[in-house]
């Protein structure tokens, strides 16, 4: 069985989340939020980074933290369902724009507009800094434009079958989206991809999750949106 510490509204934690799904593997949640790790959490790591996974299978109990190092795991040990695609060249175009998307979102959009939309909902902070709104959502139109123009050529990021990338990118995108943050109207084709992606089976965990005191923008779960 697996355990799986994270945080709704985190999109490391919904990318483990994914891909766990999409694999079809079993999966108990427990809310660790960022701010406040629950005591379980503190005494796998000193200084956890995003999501941790407790897996008791069949190479014993294994502890991984972060998105790659879980996700590289559960790809070694869970075959069936892949999320890296088969030729060599694929997957390391999908692991190259699996660590593009994180790394922009985390390093210019999450930590402006996400965070700021956290801690009005949650934590109940003062006014939002709307220049680091601003700043946000510049970063996020430069994100989206290259997104859009790679489900221009493709019906997936990295081709014709679902890789990581979609999921990373999913994650992060679901987290701005809940807020109604994302500008769709102005990416019609990753529009277009991103219904397709959470209309999966392996979203609907995520487009039930809500945040006490913050509902979602009226087309978070709408899969024709």
């Amino acid at each position: 069985m697996r355990k799986l510490y994270h945080w709704p509204l985190d999109p490391a934690s919904r990318l483990v989340r994914l891909v766990l799904a999409e694999k079809q593997l079993e999966f108990e949640l427990v809310v660790s939020p960022p701010w406040k790790p629950v005591d379980e959490v503190t005494r796998l790591y000193s200084n956890p980074v995003g999501p941790i996974l407790v897996d008791q299978g069949k190479h014993g109990r294994i502890v991984a933290n972060h998105t790659h190092a879980i996700i590289e795991f559960l790809e070694e040990t869970y075959p069936d369902v892949r999320v890296l695609p088969a030729l060599a060249g694929d997957r390391a175009e999908a692991r190259r724009l699996w660590r593009w998307v994180e790394n922009r979102f985390e390093s210019e959009i999450n930590g402006s507009i996400l965070a700021e939309r956290i801690a009005q909902a949650v934590q109940r902070a003062s006014a939002p800094d709307s220049a680091l709104l601003r700043r946000g959502a510049h970063a996020l139109r430069g994100v989206l434009t290259y997104l859009n123009a790679l489900c221009e050529e493709h019906s997936y990021l990295t081709g014709r079958v679902l890789s990581v990338a979609d999921l990373a990118a999913a994650a992060n995108l679901s987290a701005l989206d809940y807020f109604g943050d994302v500008p769709w109207d102005n990416v019609p084709d990753l529009r277009e991809w991103y219904s397709r992606v959470k209309s999966r089976p392996c979203f609907r965990g995520l487009l039930k999750d809500r945040l006490s005191g913050a509902k979602p923008a009226s087309h978070y779960d709408d899969l024709d949106f």
